[in-house]
């Protein structure tokens, strides 16, 4: 697995029991999701529920650099910059 978002510690965990707090979230902000895949939101819908995310890091190289609808259950933690 390539790395470009930065190490465990550097990682600022959920905030909801179902998810991430996403609604204020800007563009450019890197998430782990739960599938261990990192991306960088490219859209965010700003209803607290959806955003579109470019795949950045994952275990399946053929979904680098794809784009897709993200529910804000689907996310793990916010990578710190």
């Amino acid at each position: 697995m390539t790395t470009e978002g930065g190490n465990k510690s550097e990682r600022k965990r959920v905030n909801t029991p179902d998810g991430m707090f996403i609604r204020d979230m800007p563009e450019g902000t890197k998430l782990e999701l739960k599938n261990g895949d990192l991306v960088e939101i490219t859209l965010n819908a700003k209803d607290g529920g959806w955003l579109v995310g470019r795949v950045i890091e994952s275990e399946r190289p053929e979904s680098i650099d794809s784009e897709d609808w993200i529910f804000f259950a689907e996310v793990a933690a916010e990578i710190e910059s």
